[in-house]
């Protein structure tokens, strides 16, 4: 019976582990094959990815192209912000000591990268991979061992953040995100003894410092000024791991996920739908529901995946060790089966909205009478809802189905009329 090849259909999709991310990560050309660690996109076109050996590429149209831009050093770089279109910083390690110095390199640029200046930060054997700025004038830096930096002069002078005395106050900082221009978080941490989270109200005039679990928490994602989520991990034993408060930091939560690898970075494409990659376990784990539960995968190609972000909904982008570079572009899901003509005997159209929140519309056309039958199934092939199961006069029809009892994900829509079927994928996302 053809349900029972549907089904087997369901189950070798859950199988495939990769399937799921690799249906909207996409692998597109990139111009190295260095190590591209860090990235960042003023919008779904413009941006910039940069790695060892100083190579900082910038692409207008959405990664078809690439341009090079000149950065005057081959160190690796760290991280990349932008605060426009035009004004950008990075942080670069200068591990092999050229001129006898063995330290951080701050790059500037101005122009959108088409000239990058560099200045050597004062202090040797400092490593600083995070950089953020507020506005043209006031940013933070953070790293190795222990530096957590100010400056008010867009970068030409740091010094040392105020911060409290609070344990893992003074544990290296890896990550900076603000909610408005007074209150924001630095986060961080030193690997199997505590992960931190810095927290100002004043624009960072001065940070309160809280230990949040045992590995350092290396992104942090905003979804309210209450409601706030962080990631990271531990290499050796229990993998991935988040934190998450909804009292505005002053309370958090620490909960090992059971999925190997470290969390490096989280973006969000959607309030409910977001990502963070796992690096050297070479998959990338998502979530449907803001967070509460999540789900990994391989990534295209079994890519290291150090950093990502999301431009818009509809766009993201990610990079990775051999210079890959991916790109999340969402495809509304297709039919399994070719779609037959409205001349046929039936016709299943796209459920709309798709991706939906609680409920969706389906429409379907039958050309002559028929038994219809219209079902939605799991990725497990458990059937959900039973829509429709009746004989009906030719025409158009619309039903509407309320999935508020069910999880966020996706979902097979079955349209059966006579001996024929035809299936459509649904998007879940609450």
């Amino acid at each position: 019976m053809k349900i029972k090849k549907y089904l087997v259909i369901l189950l070798i999709l859950t199988s495939n582990s990769g399937l799921f991310g690799q249906y909207f990560w996409q692998r597109i050309e990139s111009p190295t094959d260095y190590f591209l660690r860090t990235l960042h996109f003023t919008d779904s076109l413009r941006g910039w990815v940069a790695g060892d050996s100083g190579l900082i590429f910038y692409t207008s149209d959405g990664g078809v192209n690439w341009i090079q831009q000149e950065t005057n050093t081959k160190d690796k770089v760290m991280k990349l912000f932008f605060l426009d279109e035009d004004r950008g910083w990075a942080v670069a390690w200068d591990e092999v000591g050229f001129d006898t110095f063995y330290g951080t390199d701050i790059l500037q640029t101005t122009n959108g990268g088409e000239n990058w200046s560099l200045e050597p930060y004062r202090e040797q054997n400092v490593f600083l991979n995070s950089i953020y700025f507020l506005d043209s004038l006031e940013g933070f830096m953070g790293g190795y061992p222990g530096k957590f930096l100010i400056t008010t002069d867009g970068g030409f002078n740091w010094e040392d953040a105020q911060i409290d005395s609070g344990v893992g106050a003074h544990f290296p900082p890896v990550h900076f995100n603000f909610y408005n221009n007074q209150y924001g978080f630095a986060s961080g941490g030193a690997m199997d003894i505590s992960g931190v989270v810095w927290k100002t109200t004043n624009g960072g005039e001065f940070w309160k410092t809280t230990a949040v679990g045992p590995e350092p928490v290396r992104g942090i994602h905003f979804f309210d000024s209450l409601n706030v989520l962080g990631v990271g991990g531990d290499p050796e034993y229990f993998g991935a791991s988040v934190v998450r408060t909804t009292d505005a930091g002053e309370n958090w939560i620490y909960e090992e996920l059971g999925i190997v690898g470290v969390a490096t970075a989280i973006s969000f494409r959607t309030e409910n739908e977001g990502w963070a990659p796992l690096s050297l376990a070479r998959r990338i784990m998502y979530t449907f529901d803001s967070g509460a539960t999540w789900t990994d995968t391989s990534t295209v190609d079994s890519s290291a995946i150090y950093d990502l972000i999301f431009t818009d909904l509809l766009t993201g982008y990610a990079v990775g060790n051999g210079g890959v570079i991916l790109k999340y572009k969402y495809q509304f899901p297709v039919p399994v089966e070719e779609e037959p003509k409205l001349a046929d005997t039936y016709y299943l159209f796209q459920n709309y909205p798709n991706p939906f929140n609680s409920s969706t519309s389906i429409e379907y056309y039958i050309s002559n009478p028929a038994q219809v039958s219209l079902k939605v199934y799991n990725l497990l092939g458990t059937l959900v809802a039973n829509l429709v199961e009746t004989y009906q006069p030719d025409g158009k029809y619309n039903v509407i189905w309320n999935a508020d009892k069910e999880a966020s994900g996706v979902y097979y829509l079955r349209l059966r009329v006579n001996e024929k079927e035809q299936v459509r994928k649904l998007v879940l996302l609450k």
